[in-house]
Parts: structure tokens; sequence; C-alpha cells
């Protein structure tokens, strides 16, 4: 039995961690080799796993909700064709750094090129340095966006009620 549906909800690799559950609406309805069904709309729960080695989204099927009843499930996720967003994400003291980097500047300009000439070239060069250590203080986040389609795929037999 393979489940397909949309994420609620824009899923990161820094905001979210492994162990995060998502709820995927059940995009149509699915029927059982027994005939059971599940009507589209159903609540179907994953969880987030660890990233895979480039990075990528990984997530295990938990179960699905039917009538206000859980039913565990057990499977494998895999993300449909989405577009993975990227952005930056400072680790914080970035601002700190540039003015602590213009300042010393300033100072090591004045006491070496003894002019106010020398601070300003100095304060420049320190706000430069600073701006460097600032961008090493970032670290990539990746984002799939809400409506995002999941497909599990069923690893075991999932009993569903008459």
């Amino acid at each position: 039995m393979v489940l397909a549906g949309a994420t609620n909800a824009e899923i990161c690799t820094l905001a979210n961690r492994p162990g995060d559950r998502f709820v995927v609406s059940l995009a149509q309805t699915v029927s059982g080799p027994d005939g059971a069904t599940l009507p589209a709309g159903t609540p179907v729960l994953v969880e987030l796993g660890q990233p895979g080695p480039n990075g990528e989204f990984a997530f295990r099927l938990k179960g699905v909700q039917l009538n206000g009843e859980f039913i565990a499930a057990e499977g494998g996720v895999q993300v449909a064709d989405a577009t993975v967003t990227e952005r930056s994400i400072s680790k914080g003291g970035d601002k700190g750094k540039v003015i602590t980097g213009a300042i010393a500047g300033a100072i090591l300009g004045r006491v070496l090129g003894g002019s106010t000439k020398g601070a300003v070239i100095g304060a420049a060069g320190g706000a430069a340095a600073g701006t460097v250590a600032a961008a090493r203080n970032t670290t990539k986040e990746r984002c799939l966006p809400a409506g995002t389609t999941l497909t599990a795929t069923l690893s075991s037999t999932m009993l569903l009620p008459n």
C-alpha cells in the first residue's frame, strides 16, 4: 500500500530535528488488498529522520489516524519532486565581529600609521576582516515548502478496523 499526500508545514534542516513529527494529508482514497480503505484527507503521521550524507531529507512512516483512532504503521517515505530551498543562517554575533574588527583596525592603524588616515584605513581593513569572520559563522539550512508531496510505502501490513 502506498500513501501519498502533502505536508502541512515547511520542514527545515536546522529549525526541525530528527524525531519531529509532521502530518501529511492523504491526497486520494487508498484501498488495501482486503478491501479496507483510507479516504482522501486521512492524516498520515511521518517522522523526520537523520539527514542523509548529502543533507537530503529522511522520513519514517509512523501511522495514520482513522475515525479518531491512531493506527501504527511502518514504512519508508520518499520526497516527491520538491523545490528544496537553501538559505544562509547566522550563528549569531556577526554585527559584533564587524564592529570589533573595525575598532581593532582603527587602533592598529592609528598606532602603526600615526595619523587619522592610518586609523581610517585600519578601520576599513578591520571591518573587512570582521565581515569575513562573520561569513565563516554561517551555516546552510535546507527547507521543503509546505505542501511538498511525501510518498510512504508500507513495509509491513497495516491492520485497519472494519
